[in-house]
């Protein structure tokens, strides 16, 4: 998950100042900032305590039953990453320690020395044309099964209907694993995603919201088969406006 040191549409940041400003403004926002560490383990966090003057970051660990935490620290190696907006921050967390707490368990590091500033790119959102695929399938507790339908998808994310009395069953900043996202009666690919907001469809009189969420560490069969999948789908409705 290292940055490399130069790319396009990225941007450095090593002034000390800058860096506490957008961790600041991290903690205002109350976002959620996904902890990275070998091989693969990856657990959602939120910065709880900032003190510029005393190089301490500190970040809240919720629950943790598999003890993921333990196994980020115990790995030496932690890279952070959140979003502000279309920005992507990313970040490396040095001499990580975890302290206990009344409220918790808290990740406790140094502040970052560079932090790395991405301008997300757009991935084009392809609209399904069919009413029951692609959906995304939740497995486990009451939901067993349940499937949501997917109002737009890219090979970065995709948005899914909630009806307004349904609740949230994947919570904001959390990432959730084990889904099964089902692209037509073939094609099911194993998934997780991180959701990022949930906001009201416009002009729709049952209230449904609209979950946006992001993919998360895709492999590379399930990546090419969102490709085909998107790029045939754009295809199609270009046919059909030139039929039209």
């Amino acid at each position: 998950m290292s940055a490399p040191e130069a790319a396009p549409e990225e941007l450095r940041v090593t002034a000390a100042a800058e860096i506490a400003a957008y961790l600041q403004q991290l903690q205002r926002e109350n976002a959620a900032v996904l902890l990275n560490g070998p091989p693969g383990r990856s657990l959602s966090s939120r910065i709880c305590a900032l003190d510029t003057g005393a190089d301490v970051l500190g970040l809240e660990i919720g629950a943790d039953p598999d003890g993921i935490s333990q196994a980020l620290v115990a790995g030496g190696e932690i890279t952070a990453v959140a979003y502000l907006g279309t920005i992507k921050l990313q970040f490396e967390l040095g001499a990580a320690v975890l302290v206990s707490g009344d409220q918790g368990a808290v990740l406790r590091s140094s502040l970052p020395e560079r932090l790395y500033r991405f301008q997300r790119r757009q991935s084009f959102r392809v609209q399904p044309a069919g009413s029951v695929y692609p959906r995304v399938i939740v497995p486990g507790g009451e939901e067993f099964g349940r499937a949501l339908r997917v109002l737009d998808i890219s090979v970065g994310g995709l948005a899914l209907a909630l009806p307004a009395s349904s609740g949230l069953p994947l919570p904001i900043g959390q990432v959730a694993a084990g889904l099964v996202l089902e692209l037509d009666r073939i094609t099911a690919l194993r998934i997780a995603l991180l959701p990022h907001h949930a906001s009201p469809i416009a002009d729709d009189p049952q209230g449904t919201l609209q979950l946006g969420c992001a993919f998360v560490d895709l492999d590379t069969a399930a990546s090419r088969a969102l490709q085909v999948y998107v790029d045939q789908t754009q295809k199609r409705r270009r046919l059909l406006k030139l039929d039209a």
